[in-house]
């Protein structure tokens, strides 16, 4: 295996599916290399547990015996220098925030293009995220770039809960019950917060809390 190859192992458990992937991911690059194939997440943990390390997971989400939720949170605590790279049919905010604090370095719809799916392998393998349309390159970058001026600094006591209960599972209606606000005020404040800290996504606002230390995984 030469130095510049992605070694990969793809985790679905729709045998058709998984097969059909591999033999695309095979014609994609030369710097390709598929190790193995998992059926779920347990399956994938007994084989790395076996020394077997991958560049990267290829991860589906919806799996009997182990779904990918809980296969990146046991990986989290044993692998954690493992990139995951997500199949998911889910783009709700909900659901990227838990995949996100579970480790997720990246997520692709399972419809994806063969070209989309080149250029997340190798943007996760390489930069170290891929999120697409979901969360963009330049958004992510502001977990890696410098700071000049502190970002807290413009934030009160009322922002920053905003923020934690934001980067939690609770949904906005929730949100504004637990700050006794209604959820159109709430919806308002939320506009107003990501604009002055210029973010597009509640995703984006996880990734702007992790990078500032409000919150950690």
């Amino acid at each position: 295996m030469n130095n510049n190859s992605i070694s990969i192992i793809v985790t679905d458990d729709h045998k058709l599916f998984r097969k059909g992937l591999i033999g695309l991911i095979q014609q994609l690059s030369p710097d390709f290399k598929i190790l193995t194939e998992a059926s779920n997440g347990k399956d994938l943990l007994s084989i790395m547990e076996t020394g077997l390390r991958p560049d990267l997971v290829l991860l589906d989400i919806n799996m009997p015996i182990m779904n990918g939720h809980v296969t990146m949170q046991a990986m989290q605590e044993k692998f954690p220098e493992t990139n995951c790279l997500v199949l998911t049919m889910q783009d709700d905010d909900i659901t990227l925030i838990r995949l996100l604090k579970a480790g997720a370095k990246g997520f692709i719809n399972k419809d994806v293009e063969s070209e989309e799916l080149e250029r997340a392998i190798f943007s996760v393998v390489e930069k170290g995220f891929y999120y697409s349309d979901f969360v963009s390159e330049k958004l992510v970058g502001t977990l890696r770039a410098p700071i000049d001026i502190d970002p807290l600094s413009s934030l009160n006591e009322q922002d920053l809960r905003f923020i934690e209960l934001a980067c939690s599972e609770f949904t906005y209606k929730e949100i504004a019950d637990i700050m006794n606000l209604s959820i159109k005020t709430v919806d308002g404040y939320r506009g107003k917060l990501f604009e002055k800290l210029e973010l597009k996504s509640r995703v984006g606002l996880v990734l702007f809390a992790l990078k500032n230390k409000i919150i950690s995984l």
